[in-house]
């Protein structure tokens, strides 16, 4: 009886409705911003970016706390801005 009743859930299981993903949220805006990335960072006005903002360079120490609404900008060794975050 066990082995009869498998393919039944699997069947069951296959008619089941997938809920479409949600957009991804972009709490700190990072998606305005994208522009810049391949920028050198000396060149970018000091008012582009909200109060709050970290530049995060190769080798620096950075706290581990996630907040979603604090903007991230990582800059390579050259000075170039490779990305731009949430976080």
């Amino acid at each position: 009886m066990r082995y009869l009743s498998l393919p039944l859930l699997l069947t069951l299981a296959a008619c089941q409705t997938v809920t479409p993903l949600e957009p991804r949220a972009d709490p700190c805006k990072s998606l305005g911003y994208l522009s810049i990335v391949g920028t050198m960072e000396n060149a970018v006005s000091a008012g582009t970016f909200p109060e709050g903002t970290r530049f995060i360079h190769p080798g620096t120490a950075v706290t581990q706390d996630y907040q979603a609404e604090r903007l991230n900008v990582h800059v390579n060794e050259k000075g170039r801005i490779e990305r731009i975050e949430c976080g």
